[in-house]
C-alpha cells in the first residue's frame, strides 16, 4: 500500500513569500542551518500526516468542502519568536478566521480519519512561519536568537487560498491549492 505524507498549509503570497525566503537564504548563508529552505515558506493549519491512497482522496474531498465554505481574510505578521533550542520563527498576529479555519480542519479530519492525528497530542495552535529549524545547533541557536530578538518585523498578506503540501526526498512542494 503506498503511503503519502501531506501537509496542510497557508503559504503566503508574493512579495511576504519572497521576504521570508529571503530570510531563510540569509540564515543558511549566516550561519548555516538550511534545512528551513526544503519548505516553502508558510503557516501550519494541520501537521504532517501519513496517509493511504484512499485517505489522499478523502483529504481532497474535505479540502475542496472546506475552501467552499471560507471567506478571504488578512493575517498580520508582526515581529520573531523562538521556539528553544532549535526553532526561530515568525510570528502572526492569529485572529478568529485563522484559529477557525485551523478548528475546521481538525475536526474534518478527527471525524473521517482520527487515527493520523493520533502521533499530534492535544495542544494549542501556535501558528507560525519557520525560519530556521531542524538541523539547529545550540551555538547557531544563540547567535541567531539574539540577532533578530531585537529586530521588528511587520507584514501582512490576504489568505484567500490554503494549500497541501507533499513531501518528497527533495523536500515539501505545493500539491494543489484550494481558493476560497
Amino acid at each position: 500500500m503506498q503511503r503519502n505524507l501531506k501537509l496542510i498549509a497557508i503559504v503566503p503570497p508574493e512579495p511576504v513569500y519572497s521576504d521570508i525566503k529571503s530570510q531563510q537564504e540569509n540564515i543558511a548563508s549566516t550561519w548555516g542551518p538550511k534545512h528551513a529552505l526544503r519548505t516553502p515558506p508558510h503557516i501550519t493549519i494541520i501537521p504532517p500526516l501519513l496517509l493511504s491512497s484512499q485517505e489522499v482522496g478523502w483529504l481532497y474531498g474535505i479540502a475542496y468542502a472546506i475552501a467552499g465554505s471560507q471567506v478571504p481574510f488578512k493575517i498580520p505578521l508582526k515581529n520573531y519568536g523562538s521556539f528553544k533550542p532549535r526553532v526561530i520563527y515568525i510570528s502572526p498576529i492569529v485572529n478568529t478566521n485563522l484559529q477557525e479555519l485551523q478548528e475546521i480542519w481538525h475536526q474534518a479530519i478527527k471525524t473521517k480519519m482520527p487515527h493520523v492525528l493520533s502521533k499530534y497530542p492535544d495542544k494549542p495552535y501556535q501558528p507560525h512561519i519557520t525560519l530556521a529549524h531542524k538541523d539547529v545547533t545550540h551555538l547557531q541557536f544563540d547567535q541567531m536568537w539574539k540577532h533578530f530578538a531585537g529586530q521588528e518585523y511587520q507584514s501582512s498578506f490576504e489568505v484567500n487560498r490554503f494549500s497541501i503540501l507533499n513531501y518528497s526526498e527533495a523536500g515539501w512542494a505545493i500539491e494543489k491549492e484550494y481558493i476560497f
